[in-house]
């Protein structure tokens, strides 16, 4: 891999948590949210370069989340900013979930706005399917696969799903199984798989996650997590870890390891480990 830097691509908003019920709840705790944002935040911990390519609401939490970043390590100079419409907000209270992002800032973020030049220096691109949704940032997802693959960048998918965000469980679950055959190595949970493609069964799912470009899939179940390649099963039990840490430990070990995704096909069972 030529590059050095794990662009994560899509969104970053202001999520507001609270252990009440949203409807009782009289306190918030802000934290920065958004698979993409969370990504980039575990990679950079672990001593990574990560980049955020997305775009906040020129407004006040747009700049927090900006600055909360890149005190942490993320480089957010590809970031952009838009007073057409505000930064997200995500309120999480005893289990429930209320977004308010309806023509919010990382929606509009169009395929200009990305260019290519940050393909130069880019060893992955990472993305979820938060911004899949119906905007123009599902054309910019498309723009940037579409350059990852010209320019050989591996490509990771980490869908994270959230029902919450969709118009309905069928638009999320056609959207993303179109996007699934882009990435090169996928990252999700046993709860994502069902939710996908109705089974719980590995065995099962497999034959519809395994294809396209994708040569590495992590899955994490109740009992652990599962590595596969087309040729090889590795297991690590009562491994537990939010998707976006799995996902930065895995690539942070792919790019510890300077593993090309030839190398990751050829890995055995006990080197796949090495790696969760």
């Amino acid at each position: 891999m030529s590059g050095s830097t794990l662009y994560c691509l899509g969104e970053a908003w202001l999520e507001l948590e609270s252990p009440a019920s949203l409807s009782s709840a009289e306190a918030f705790r802000p934290r920065v949210g958004g698979s993409a944002a969370a990504l980039a935040l575990a990679y950079a911990a672990l001593g990574g370069r990560a980049a955020l390519l997305g775009q906040l609401g020129e407004d006040a939490f747009g700049h927090r989340i900006a600055d909360a970043l890149a005190d942490a390590g993320v480089d957010v100079r590809r970031l952009c900013f838009t007073s057409r419409a505000p930064t997200p907000l995500l309120f999480d209270g005893g289990g429930e979930t209320l977004a308010c992002r309806t023509r919010s800032s990382e929606l509009l973020y169009a395929p200009e706005q990305l260019g290519a030049g940050w393909a130069a220096d880019a060893e992955m691109l990472a993305f979820s399917s938060a911004c899949l949704v119906d905007s123009p940032c599902r054309y910019t997802h498309l723009a940037a696969l579409d350059t990852a693959r010209t320019a050989g960048v591996p490509v990771c998918f980490v869908p994270s799903l959230r029902p919450a965000l969709w118009p309905g469980e069928k638009t999320l679950r056609d959207t993303v199984m179109q996007f699934l055959p882009f990435a090169d190595i996928l990252v999700l949970t046993a709860d994502e798989m069902e939710l996908l493609l109705d089974t719980r069964e590995y065995q099962v799912g497999l034959f519809a996650l395994l294809r396209g470009h994708t040569q590495l899939v992590v899955l994490e179940t109740e009992e652990g997590v599962h590595a596969f390649t087309r040729a090889v099963h590795a297991f690590l039990p009562e491994l537990s870890a939010p998707p976006e840490e799995l996902a930065a430990r895995l690539l942070y070990q792919i790019s510890q390891q300077e593993l090309t995704l030839k190398k990751l096909m050829k890995c055995s069972a006990p080197a796949l480990q090495t790696l969760l």
